[in-house]
This record gives C-alpha cells, sequence and structure tokens, in this order.
C-alpha cells in the first residue's frame, strides 16, 4: 500500500513542498526546436504507460527497508522529449523540482530507455505530496535520488549538471545494485526445531533476478531458494524455502542473489556511501524445542 511506501527528501521533515495542480505546468525546454509548457491535465492526456516498479534508496542498508514497490503510470520520458524535437546540442537533460533539487541525465541513456517515465500516479491514484505530486521523474534501475519530486521543469543542455547529492560525494550514476534481504524469521529470532520458512526479497534494477541462495552455516555451504514471478521486469522478486536445522542452538544465516546476467552479488560489506550499499544480509536465529 502507498502508506507504506518508503519517503526520503533532501527537506526538513515538513518543509516539502505543497504543489498545486491549478497554475502547474512543466516546462520542456533549452537546446529543443519545439518548446512546450503543459498543464497537468496536457500531461495526463498523452499516452501512458503503467508497470510495477521497485524504487530504492541509495542510502539504503543492506538489510534494510528503503525500498518499496509499486504501480506507476506516466508517460515515457523518451517520448515526452521526442515531441519538444530536441536538437544535437542537447545532449544531457537537467531536471529542475520546485523544492531546488536538480538531477541530469544523459539523452543517450533516455532515448534507450522507454522504461523512464514522468509519473503522475502510485497504485491508481494522483501521487501523493510527499511522493512529488503532480509529477515526477522515475529511472528504474537507478537509485531514487536520480528521480526528483515535484517536477517542474525538463531542459535540454551540453553537459550534466545539478545533482544535489553527487556534489556531496554520491555516486552519478547511482545504477542499483543487487540485494537480497531477510524477511523473516527476524534478526535474534527463536524458532521451533522443524521447518522453518525463510523469506524475503530480492532485487537488482532492470537485470532481474535469476537465482536466490541462503546459507544456514554462515556461508559455507548453499541451498537454492524458490523465487515467485516478479510484477514486472522492473521489480523485485520475493523469495522463501523451507529449512529444517538439523538441531536445537545458534545458527547464522546469510542470503544472496544472481542477476539475470548470471552475476552474483557483491559480498564484500560496504555502507551505502558512495555508491550504494554491499554485502550479504545476515541474521542469527536460536533454534530450541517447542
Amino acid at each position: 500500500p502507498v502508506a507504506n511506501f518508503y519517503v526520503v527528501s533532501k527537506n526538513f521533515y515538513g518543509s516539502d513542498p505543497v504543489v498545486a495542480a491549478a497554475g502547474w505546468n512543466l516546462s520542456i525546454g533549452g537546446a529543443v526546436d519545439k518548446p512546450m509548457k503543459l498543464s497537468l491535465a496536457q500531461l495526463r492526456a498523452l499516452p501512458s504507460t503503467t508497470e510495477y516498479v521497485t524504487l530504492e534508496c541509495i542510502s539504503n542498508d543492506v538489510g534494510g527497508g528503503l525500498i518499496s514497490t509499486g504501480s506507476f503510470t506516466g508517460v515515457s520520458l523518451s517520448v515526452l522529449l521526442a515531441m519538444a524535437s530536441p536538437r544535437a546540442e542537447g545532449s544531457w537533460a537537467a531536471f529542475k523540482a520546485r523544492d531546488g533539487y536538480a538531477e541530469s541525465l544523459p539523452m543517450s541513456m533516455i532515448q534507450s530507455s522507454p522504461e523512464y517515465l514522468v509519473a503522475y500516479d502510485l497504485d491508481g491514484a494522483p501521487l501523493p505530496e510527499l511522493h512529488g505530486f503532480p509529477a515526477r521523474i522515475l529511472l528504474p534501475g537507478h537509485y531514487g535520488m536520480k528521480g526528483p519530486k515535484w517536477l517542474d521543469s525538463i531542459d535540454l543542455v551540453d553537459r550534466e549538471s545539478g545533482g544535489y547529492w553527487e556534489a556531496q560525494g554520491w555516486d552519478h550514476n547511482a545504477i542499483v545494485r543487487t540485494m537480497s534481504r531477510f524477511d523473516m524469521p527476524r534478526d535474534g529470532s527463536i524458532v521451533k526445531l522443524g521447518a522453518v520458512t525463510v523469506s524475503g526479497v530480492a532485487y537488482a534494477g532492470v537485470k532481474g533476478v535469476s537465482k536466490v541462495e541462503y546459507s544456514s552455516d554462515g556461508g559455507r555451504t548453499w541451498s537454492a531458494a524458490d523465487i515467485k514471478p516478479p510484477l514486472s521486469p522492473l521489480t523485485w522478486v520475493l523469495w522463501s524455502a523451507a529449512w529444517t536445522p538439523p538441531a536445537e542452538g545458534a545458527y547464522t544465516l546469510k542470503v544472496r542473489a544472481t542477476d539475470g546476467r548470471g552475476a552474483l552479488q557483491d559480498s564484500m560489506s560496504s555502507m551505502s556511501f558512495p555508491t550504494g550499499a554491499s554485502g550479504y544480509h545476515t541474521i542469527h536465529v536460536n533454534v530450541a524445542h517447542g
């Protein structure tokens, strides 16, 4: 549900912009032959795409909760910019938001990524204020920092520009790193001896997830988990397995994922700064007789 979708903002609590639909326009300019200003009604009248997308914050820790999946509706960013007849010198798209947030992306990347959206709906309803009403940039496969909320303008320029978090040292590309997580059991749980369901999510951006494995001996051996089909090629997968511990005692469980191109999740533990956290989510459980 939308109420559970994670929220991160550069603004102090309670200071996010509140943008009224009346009078709002999305301006598209810069190196284009046909500058445009679109009202919300005009934007919503354009051919739209609805797709399930997983969005993750670059500051999400290993095993963290700053990741959510929802159904987004919007206009293809590449189609929208093509309507403005871009000129060759406009090799970058610079996004500006009502709160001063700025980002940019190469036009070559936009033109080869039809899944990039100017989104205006989340789960079948207008974007909530906290999620960027009236419209936001949504870039599946990138961390959320690349997609400004409360979007006001897109200008085609000849170089990279803006980058609120990049100016503070965060990665300019912000491509998501493959992650996997335990949701059950929780770290520190006591479980009964017998069959135990272990489950969670795994995500690898637009590459998809081909395999999830878990270990109950601290990573010495690995067993394959079952994977449910994703809601779309742009979302996480849900995984689960039936683990039967051989005896009572303390166990260290780890999980790892392999992306759709055959690359194994990075095992090296690192903090989220500057390119996103890495490492295997690890939990400790105690097994006891019921």
